[in-house]
C-alpha cells in the first residue's frame, strides 16, 4: 500500500479549512469533537482554533514586525536544513500537531470552564505516529516532537515574565531550557495568540504578552546573527 504523504509545502489555512487533508490526516478534522471554555478559549471549537493558529502562523511569517536585517536574519535561520526538512517545515508540521491530543484530555469542570491539560506532552508522544505521513526522518521527527512538548513552557515563561516583572531572568531560563527551538516555540506561541480568543477577554494581557514574544525574538535574532 502506498503511504499516505503530505507535502507540507503546500498545506495552507484555507486549504485545511477546506478540508482538503480530511482523507489523509483525519486526526486533525476530528478535532471539531472538542470544545474548550475559558479566558484563552471562548466556547471554542478546537478544529477552528488550529486553523486559525495556522492561519497566525502564515502572518507571523510574513515578518512584518521586522527590520530588514532581522528578517533576513530570520529567513536564513528558517531555510536551515534538520535532518530532511527546513526549520520552517518543522514548525508547520508541529503547528499542525500541537493540540493533536486535545481528543483525549478534554475536561469539563463544574464552573462551566473546559480545557485540556496534559495535551503538550501526549501530543509530542504522538508525532512519531506523523513521520511517514510528513516525511519526517529520525532528526527531523525529533525536532517536531520537542517543539510540540514545549509549546506550553513558552506560555508559562511569558506569565512568569509577567508576574514577576523580570524578563532577562525568565528568558535566559527559557532558552536555556529549550535550547536551539526557542525560536520556532517563539513563533508558534505568537500564532497561538492570534489563533485564540485571549485578545477578547483580556487585551492588556494579549498585548502584555505580543510585546513580550516581539522582544524575546530579536533578542534570539540578535544572538543568531
Amino acid at each position: 500500500m502506498t503511504p499516505i504523504f503530505i507535502d507540507i509545502s503546500q498545506v495552507t489555512s484555507k486549504s485545511l479549512k477546506d478540508k482538503a487533508y480530511l482523507s489523509s490526516f483525519p486526526e486533525y478534522y476530528e478535532l471539531d469533537s472538542v470544545t474548550e471554555n475559558s479566558l484563552w478559549h471562548n466556547n471554542q471549537n478546537v478544529l477552528d482554533h488550529v486553523i486559525a493558529v495556522y492561519a497566525g502562523l502564515e502572518t507571523v511569517l510574513e515578518f512584518t514586525d521586522l527590520e530588514i536585517d532581522q528578517k533576513n536574519v530570520l529567513e536564513k535561520y528558517l531555510s536551515e536544513v534538520i535532518g530532511n526538512q527546513t526549520r520552517q517545515n518543522t514548525l508547520k508540521i508541529a503547528t499542525l500537531l500541537h493540540d493533536i491530543a486535545k481528543t483525549d484530555v478534554l475536561v469539563k469542570r463544574p464552573d462551566g470552564t473546559a480545557g485540556c491539560p496534559g495535551h503538550d506532552l501526549i501530543a509530542a508522544g504522538r508525532v512519531k505516529n506523523f513521520a511517514e505521513r510528513f516525511d519526517l526522518e529520525s532528526k527531523a521527527e525529533s525536532y517536531v516532537e520537542r517543539i510540540v512538548r514545549y509549546h506550553g513552557f513558552i506560555s508559562e515563561i511569558l506569565n512568569l515574565m509577567i508576574a514577576n516583572q523580570d524578563k532577562e531572568k525568565y528568558f535566559r531560563i527559557f532558552n536555556e531550557t529549550v535550547g536551539d527551538i526557542a525560536i520556532e516555540l517563539t513563533l508558534l506561541m505568537h500564532a497561538d495568540l492570534l489563533g485564540c480568543d485571549l485578545e477578547k477577554g483580556d487585551k492588556k494581557g494579549y498585548d502584555d504578552r505580543i510585546t513580550l514574544l516581539e522582544w524575546t525574538l530579536k533578542t534570539l535574532l540578535k544572538e543568531a546573527k
